[in-house]
């Protein structure tokens, strides 16, 4: 082989080199924005997981109503003149429980 031939394949060696060396530079910047990207994403999970355990710490669990009793005592307490009974106090606090 000759010096030239020698020289036109390092030439071409080289060219080659250069633009796999430029492949990998654009693949290693599309790996830092997808790291990026995935951290900002697993932040964004922690926070979304942070606000549903807030979201079930806030929701109301099952009411506890007095007894049906205590509640028409406490009516006739405040209006002397209700003409609820027993039967109806303990039908509304079935509505509100359901």
């Amino acid at each position: 082989m000759g010096d030239e031939s020698l020289r036109q394949e390092l030439k071409a060696a080289n060219k080659q080199l250069a633009e796999w060396d430029k492949e990998l530079n654009q693949l290693h910047e599309r790996n830092g924005d997808l790291g990026l990207e995935v951290q900002n994403l697993k932040e964004e999970l922690r926070e979304a997981k942070s606000d549903r355990h807030e979201n079930k710490k806030s929701v109301p669990t099952i009411a506890e109503f007095p007894e049906p009793a205590d509640v028409l005592n406490q009516l006739k307490a405040r209006r002397k003149k209700s003409r609820a009974d027993l039967a109806d106090i303990e039908t509304v606090l079935e509505i509100l429980s359901t």
